[in-house]
C-alpha cells in the first residue's frame, strides 16, 4: 500500500443550525438547499468514514489504510481498540445555536452502554459576532443545575464568550457548552460522537437530562489549555494541537516518525516529501491532509504564506 500525503472527501452532515458558509470561506461544492452543519473531514466511525480522494489510494476507506499500514500510518500511536483511527477531525458552521451539550467522560462512558468518552478542542476560522457557552457558572452545583434545566432558565448558569477567528477552546469531557450562531470552526476530538442534550432551545429534540447531569463535571473551568505554549495550543494525552504560521517562501519540517494531521487555516501550501509516490500535494485553505508516519524528510511549504493546524497523535512508547 502506497504512503504519500492523503486527502479525504469530506462527509457533509445536514443539521437543522447548519448553514452554507463552507461556501463562502472555502468554495466546497455542498448539496443544494441543505443547511450543512458539520463536514467531516477525517473520519474512521460507523456513521461514516472518510475515503481517500488522491492518489493511487483513491477510493479506499481509512479503515483500511489504518488497519494495514498500521505503524507506517501511526508511527508509536496505537489505533482503537477496534482498529480504528484514533481521531475525528471536522469543520462546524453553526448558522443558528447548537443544543446545549455535554459529552461523557472515561468514567461514565464506562457506565453507560455504548458510550465513547469524547474529548475536543474548537479553533474559530470565521466569526460573524459568534460566542460560545463554556463550563459553569461559579459555585452552580448539579441541584441549581438541575433546576435551571426544569426552569428553561440554564442559560444563566453557563459562561458565555465573545469570540473572533483565532481564538481556540479546549473542551475536556463533561464540560458543559455550546457553539453559538456566527461560527465556523475546526474541530478536532476523539472519535466519538456520543452526545447528551441538556436543552435544545425549544426546537423538539431529545433532551437526556439524567445522562447530562451523570456527565457534566461540576467544577470550576480552566481556561488555560494545558501544555499551550508559543506555537503548541494544546497538549493532551490523545492528540497535540499547534498553531504553525509560514511566511512567502516558507517551509516548516513536520515531526520524523509521527503521523500529523495537517488542517489549512488560511493561504496554500505544498506537502513535500522524498518518496516516489505523489511527492507534492497541494492544499488550500479549509483542506486536511494526513501525513504517515513512514513519509521521509516531510515538509510544508507556501510560496504566498499559510496557517494551518498541525494535529499529531501521541507517542505510546
Amino acid at each position: 500500500m502506497e504512503i504519500y500525503p492523503y486527502k479525504f472527501t469530506p462527509i457533509y452532515i445536514e443539521k437543522i443550525w447548519g448553514g452554507r458558509n463552507l461556501e463562502r470561506l472555502f468554495a466546497r461544492q455542498l448539496p443544494s438547499d441543505t443547511p450543512i452543519g458539520e463536514s467531516w473531514e477525517l473520519a474512521d466511525l460507523d456513521a461514516g468514514t472518510s475515503v481517500v480522494a488522491n492518489g493511487p489510494l483513491s477510493g479506499r476507506p481509512l479503515t483500511d489504510l489504518t488497519r494495514q499500514l498500521g505503524t507506517e500510518l501511526l508511527g508509536r500511536a496505537k489505533p482503537l481498540e477496534n482498529g480504528r483511527f484514533p481521531l475525528l477531525l471536522k469543520l462546524l458552521d453553526a448558522n443558528d445555536i447548537l443544543s446545549l451539550q455535554v459529552h461523557p467522560d472515561a468514567k461514565a462512558s464506562d457506565e453507560i452502554p455504548e458510550a465513547a468518552l469524547k474529548t475536543e478542542c474548537w479553533y474559530v476560522l470565521d466569526s460573524r459576532d459568534g460566542y460560545i457557552y463554556k463550563g459553569l457558572e461559579s459555585d452552580v452545583n448539579p441541584e441549581q443545575f438541575r433546576e435551571g434545566i426544569e426552569n428553561d432558565t440554564v442559560e444563566k448558569l453557563v459562561k458565555r464568550y465573545d469570540l473572533e477567528a483565532g481564538d481556540f477552546h479546549y473542551l475536556p469531557a463533561g464540560t458543559v457548552h455550546a457553539v453559538g450562531p456566527g461560527l465556523v470552526v475546526a474541530e478536532v476530538q476523539t472519535p466519538s460522537d456520543t452526545t447528551y442534550r441538556v436543552t435544545d432551545w425549544g426546537r423538539g429534540r431529545e433532551i437526556h437530562i439524567e445522562r447530562s447531569m451523570q456527565c457534566i463535571h461540576f467544577a470550576p473551568t480552566n481556561d488555560v489549555s494545558p501544555g499551550a505554549n508559543g506555537d503548541t495550543l494544546l497538549v493532551t494525552e490523545f492528540f497535540t494541537v499547534a498553531r504553525r504560521t509560514l511566511r512567502p517562501n516558507d517551509s516548516y519540517n513536520t515531526p520524523n516518525g509521527q503521523c500529523v494531521a495537517i488542517m489549512m487555516v488560511s493561504g496554500a501550501a505544498e506537502m513535500h516529501h522524498a518518496g516516489p509516490v505523489e511527492p507534492i500535494t497541494t492544499a488550500d485553505a479549509g483542506d486536511t491532509i494526513v501525513l504517515p508516519a513512514a513519509l521521509t524528510d516531510a515538509s510544508v511549504r507556501s510560496a504566498t504564506g499559510c496557517c494551518f493546524l498541525e494535529i499529531t497523535l501521541p507517542d505510546t512508547e
